[in-house]
């Protein structure tokens, strides 16, 4: 697992540290657009279960990646929407006796309020959408072999809220480092159907081109 995160934060750093060592351009000021590419460390609160079961499920921490589009209003610098889609990683379940894993698929639309002036921008902001999320296990609990296996995937309403700081190396070239809270409930199986929360805090890096 620990090599897995050093392929995703070690070549985010390396492009960090040459973006600051590159002076800042003297062009003109970049358009109101901008693409991002983000990844990043997620600490996942137990799946918390809503259908009489006493334990919830816990698990382990993992990592996300993704991308978004984004627009600052000319007329209004201080708020950005984007469009963002962002990939949470297999989530391993952590209980004694269980193999199986939580994944998902999200796209959500965000809307940021960030201090506009100079070239360093805290924000904070939330973002609503929808989330395709999968769960798979096997296994028993307690000895318990009437457990089995489930391989259940819904899709659902999903919301976050965010904080951090967008910092310009460039006109044309920013980085992102924050905290997003992610949640979503799904309805897994058909009979008996099964409520489950997913509930995720992570740490976040990216960085974005302006045009």
């Amino acid at each position: 697992m620990r090599k897995r995160y050093n392929l995703i934060f070690v070549p985010i750093l390396f492009v960090l540290l040459v973006l600051a060592s590159t002076p800042a351009a003297s062009a003109a000021e970049a358009g109101p657009f901008y693409v991002g590419v983000l990844g990043g460390y997620v600490m996942p609160q137990d799946i918390k279960i809503e259908d009489g079961i006493s334990e919830d499920i816990n698990m382990e921490n993992s990592w996300m990646v993704g991308t978004k589009f984004g627009y600052i209003i000319p007329t209004a610098k201080w708020l950005a929407p984007e469009i963002e889609y962002n990939y949470l990683a297999q989530q391993d379940i952590d209980i004694a006796g269980v193999d199986g894993d939580f994944r998902a698929h999200n796209v959500m639309g965000n809307l940021l309020l960030r201090y506009p002036e100079g070239t360093f921008h805290p924000y904070i902001g939330f973002g609503i959408g929808w989330s395709w999320g999968k769960i798979k296990a096997s296994g028993t609990v307690d000895g318990d072999d009437s457990i089995g296996s489930v391989d259940e995937s819904d899709n659902a309403f999903a919301w976050q809220l965010m904080a951090g700081v967008n910092f310009e190396i460039t006109p044309n070239m920013s980085v992102d480092i924050g905290y997003k809270y992610f949640q979503c409930k799904y309805t897994f199986g058909d009979d008996p159907s099964t409520d489950a929360t997913s509930r995720n805090h992570m740490i976040i890096m990216g960085i974005n081109f302006h045009f």
